[in-house]
């Protein structure tokens, strides 16, 4: 793996052009998702893998289970947090 640095421009809307060779390197496709983690040095970019909507809800299935929850008990726990963010 290359630690060669890269230059890129902030444009005027916030945003900037990761460079085709770190795009391949890391798997970095359209839609993928980065969550940018601000240290002392500087800003850090970090890929995350959100899962589909179908493995979400295989787990959130598979967690209901294991817990002895309903769906009616998993629909309240999913309304009171919505609630609390507001």
């Amino acid at each position: 793996m290359s630690t060669d640095p890269e230059l890129t421009t902030v444009t005027s809307k916030g945003q900037i052009t990761i460079p085709s060779r770190l795009r391949e390197q890391f798997g970095l496709e359209q839609g993928t998702k980065l969550m940018v983690v601000p240290t002392d040095y500087g800003l850090v970019l970090k890929k995350i893998d959100l899962p589909s909507v179908e493995e979400f809800q295989n787990r959130v299935e598979n967690r209901a289970t294991s817990l002895d929850l309903s769906s009616e008990d998993v629909e309240q726990l999913v309304h009171e947090a919505r609630g609390a963010d507001e």
